[in-house]
């Protein structure tokens, strides 16, 4: 059992959002119902309205439309 509790204990939640909106410096995005501005430098380039985008860790890339199928 001491081995179990020694064990890192790790939970990864999916983040998954909508982009609603783009400005020079900010992002809006639409996640969980909520709308969420995000600096420009925390998502990846080239994203348009209305984009599916998700959480890597570190930045919003955009989601492609063969994953979103999967999901």
């Amino acid at each position: 059992m001491a081995n179990q509790e020694q064990q890192p204990k790790s939970c990864r939640t999916e983040r998954i959002g909508i982009v609603a909106g783009i400005t020079d410096d900010q992002v809006r995005l639409e996640v969980e119902g909520k709308s969420v501005h995000v600096p420009r430098s925390k998502t990846s380039e080239n994203l348009i309205v209305g984009d599916q985008v998700s959480w890597s860790g570190t930045v919003w890339v955009k989601i492609r439309e063969e994953e979103v199928k999967n999901r």
